[in-house]
């Protein structure tokens, strides 16, 4: 393990090596931007420089400077006892924070909910606790807060004196997507650090790596339609989210000339079979909250195939995310055209926001489809 690994994140890597440098590491932050684009990855390495016993400056090479975006990085020696042990998961002064420690709390009553947020109980045992003990190495202690937008907010009223007069060598970093999730008192408290998308061409070298039997066409898709998180791209290859969309083109293809290629009820049974994976992966939230996440899967997608046609009608076939179908985007954009098509990418964000707001989920697909339909014969609809 080594910072050198996190690469396309220069921002994130030059605003901590600088604080370093100039020995004014902050004690929070919070490290805000994409899921699966390096964010854990930088505060775990991070965690091995600051507990590492034997840190030194090493000498990016050549041919990882323009990846890494630094020549040089602090980092830890990646040998001794206390850098194999933060990499083993076993150091005793690193605490990884998440939702489901509810089910390692001594209180029964605890581990029996469900883990769906960290709550005020979790933060107080596992982490503003923890904070008051002595480092057991003697050198720090590391607290990295996964999905720390799910902190509830009582639970980060209770954390906000540990983040602004945190104990002695204590360093928190919290792990959010949007800044906005969180409460303006704690964001206040932390040294806010941007992380951005990875680059798309990254992606698809990584997933060669990791899934070397993908097809070249499959890779491509995944890296496109994860908007530059490797992440993201990972689990739709776990999901069989391809194949999915496979099935979602060959309907929207006759769609909607021939009235039953889409229905409600068969989108919400692809969302059912969808949904049944999320649940495997996260037992935690309930089959209706898994439905949801599904449906906003499948509107993702519906999304990319109306935004494919705006990119071939204006001549960026080049851009075109859903490349294996190419001839099918193309003969869809010149029948409905790139005004109709950008503005169904708008209904479908809207349908996005009314799911959010836990709006019936047939009835948002019913008129979502009437919606769609309508913009495909170049009708008016009125997109708020």
């Amino acid at each position: 393990m080594s910072l050198v690994e996190v690469q396309h994140q220069g921002h994130a890597q030059g605003m901590i090596q600088r604080a370093m440098a100039a020995g004014r590491l902050p004690h929070a932050y919070l490290f805000h931007g994409p899921d699966g684009v390096g964010k854990e990855m930088l505060a775990r390495r991070l965690a091995q420089r600051l507990l590492c016993s034997q840190p030194g400056e090493i000498e990016v090479t050549a041919s990882e400077r323009e990846a890494v975006g630094l020549d040089h990085l602090s980092d830890g020696c990646g040998r001794c006892e206390d850098c194999r042990a933060v990499q083993a998961d076993t150091h005793p002064d690193l605490h990884l924070i998440h939702r489901h420690l509810n089910r390692d709390h001594p209180d029964p009553v605890i581990r029996k909910r469900k883990g769906l947020d960290i709550s005020i109980e979790v933060v107080r045992y596992f982490l503003i606790d923890k904070a008051g003990l002595t480092s057991l190495r003697g050198r720090a202690k590391v607290f990295v807060v996964r999905e720390a937008d799910r902190i509830t907010p009582p639970a980060q009223n209770a954390l906000l004196k540990t983040l602004e007069e945190p104990p002695p060598d204590t360093y928190l970093v919290l792990l959010v997507e949007l800044l906005d999730r969180m409460l303006p008192t704690t964001v206040s408290r932390c040294q806010a650090v941007r992380f951005d998308p990875l680059p798309v061409q990254f992606v698809m070298d990584r997933l060669g790596q990791l899934v070397p039997g993908l097809p070249k066409s499959q890779v491509r898709w995944h890296a496109g339609v994860s908007a530059g998180s490797l992440g993201a791209a990972l689990e739709q290859i776990e999901e069989g989210l391809f194949e999915l969309n496979e099935r979602l083109i060959q309907d929207l293809a006759w769609f909607p000339a021939k009235d039953d290629a889409l229905t409600s009820q068969g989108l919400l049974d692809e969302a059912k079979a969808l949904g049944a994976l999320y649940r495997k992966r996260d037992p935690d939230i309930s089959d209706t909250e898994a439905v949801r996440r599904a449906v906003k899967t499948i509107l993702k997608l519906f999304a990319c195939w109306y935004a494919d046609m705006v990119r071939a009608a204006g001549g960026r076939k080049e851009d075109v995310i859903n490349a294996s179908s190419g001839s099918v985007v193309a003969k869809a954009a010149a029948q409905i055209g790139a005004e109709p098509a950008a503005n169904a990418v708008q209904r479908i964000a809207q349908a996005e926001r009314q799911l959010a707001q836990n709006v019936n989920t047939q009835l948002l697909l019913d008129a979502l489809l009437i919606d769609l339909a309508r913009l495909g014969h170049k009708e008016t609809v009125h997109v708020s």
